[in-house]
C-alpha cells in the first residue's frame, strides 16, 4: 500500500516507530499531531509526513540526533539545533519521509503535549494528542485540510469533546470573537 504520493506506508510507519523509540529512550516528552494523529482520533487518512510536538532539552538534543542519525535519519545537526533554538521547529528526513518537530513554545502547545494519551502504534505504543488538542492546533493553522480534519474529529468524537477546554486554550492565544472559533462552534451546533 502507498500514500497519495506513492511512498510506501511502511516507510512512514518505520520513521514514526524509530523516532518514537529514540525519544522514549531519551525520556523526551512528545505527542503525535497532524494527519497521522487525526487518523487515530477520527477516520484514517493518508499523509506524507510525521508531525510531532517535541519538548527536548537542548542538552539532550545532540545524543538524540546521534541516535537518529545512526538509524538512517537525514539532517544537519547544526541546522536542527539552530532551527529549534530560533524558530522552534525542525525537519528531519528518513527514506523520503518528512518528520516535523515543533517545540511547545506557547502554553497551549504544552497543554496539548501534556494531555496526549498513550495509544497502540506501529512498533509498540506512542503518545497521540487528544481530539481536543488536535482541534485546537488545527484551528490555529486553519488551512483547508485542517478544516476538513476538524469536521472529521467532531463527527468521530460527537458528545465526548471538552469544548470548554478548547475555548479556554484558544483564548490564551486569540480573541474569543475570532471567526475561526465561531466557525468551530457553529460546526458543533450543526453537528448535533
Amino acid at each position: 500500500m502507498a500514500d497519495e504520493t506513492g511512498r510506501p506506508i511502511d516507510a512512514i510507519e518505520a520513521a514514526l516507530t524509530d523516532v518514537v523509540a529514540v525519544l522514549t529512550k531519551a525520556n523526551v516528552p512528545y505527542a503525535l499531531i497532524g494527519g497521522l494523529a487525526t487518523g487515530y482520533r477520527s477516520r484514517p487518512r493518508y499523509t506524507k509526513d510525521v508531525d510531532l510536538i517535541v519538548d527536548i532539552p537542548q542538552i539532550t538534543l545532540p545524543a538524540v540526533l546521534a541516535a537518529l542519525g545512526g538509524l538512517g535519519f537525514e539532517f544537519n545537526d547544526h541546522d536542527v539545533i539552530e532551527e529549534l533554538a530560533r524558530h522552534h521547529m525542525a525537519v528531519l528526513w528518513r527514506d523520503g519521509v518528512r518528520i516535523d518537530w515543533l517545540k511547545p513554545l506557547l502554553p497551549a502547545y504544552r497543554h496539548v503535549l501534556e494531555r496526549a494519551c498513550t495509544e497502540p502504534g506501529p512498533g509498540g505504543t506512542l503518545r497521540v494528542a487528544t481530539a481536543e488538542g488536535l482541534i485546537l492546533l488545527k484551528l490555529f493553522a486553519f488551512r483547508l485540510q485542517d478544516q476538513t480534519d476538524i469536521e472529521a474529529l467532531v463527527a468521530a468524537n460527537r458528545g465526548a469533546l471538552d469544548i470548554d477546554w478548547i475555548s479556554t486554550e484558544w483564548q490564551t492565544v486569540f480573541e474569543p470573537d475570532d471567526p475561526r472559533l465561531h466557525w468551530f462552534l457553529g460546526l458543533l451546533s450543526i453537528d448535533r
